[in-house]
């Protein structure tokens, strides 16, 4: 499995853990508690996400030095642009669709936390291609 690869799997884990749990806890609470406990929630998230991702990253890249050491060959930039590709209209719509969700009487905290999930969401779309590009052999 190339290092790239291996990262993907790692980014897609983290986000849908991290991310999960948190729009998760969300949900559960229904977005009834005080706003304070779910900005703080949405640091830890960020600080939790980036120390699995940077502590995986490096322990995969101990574990096979070589291939975290190699650059990016034409293959690797090919299914990064076409993750990018498929990701971006992804995000695009979902914009779309928040800004929209005025029009539902969502008020513009409403609107940040919609956003942060589109974000989210296309990042998932992006790592899920990236892979698939890897295993079909593009």
């Amino acid at each position: 499995m190339p290092f790239k690869e291996k990262i993907a799997w790692i980014s897609v884990i983290t986000t849908v853990l991290v991310w999960g749990g948190y729009f998760g806890f969300m949900l559960a609470t229904g977005g009834k508690l005080h706003g304070a406990v779910y900005f703080t929630g949405f640091i830890a998230a960020v600080i939790v996400q980036t120390i699995l991702a940077t502590g995986a990253a490096i322990v995969t890249a101990a574990l096979a030095p070589a291939d975290a050491s190699a650059g990016s060959d034409e293959r690797d930039r090919d299914i990064s642009r076409r993750a990018y590709a498929l990701a971006y209209p992804v995000l695009i719509a979902l914009v779309f669709c928040v800004a929209g969700s005025v029009h539902l009487g969502f008020d513009r905290i409403d609107m940040a936390y919609a956003i942060m999930g589109a974000i989210v969401i296309a990042e998932i779309v992006h790592y899920a291609a990236q892979i698939a590009g890897y295993r079909r052999g593009y």
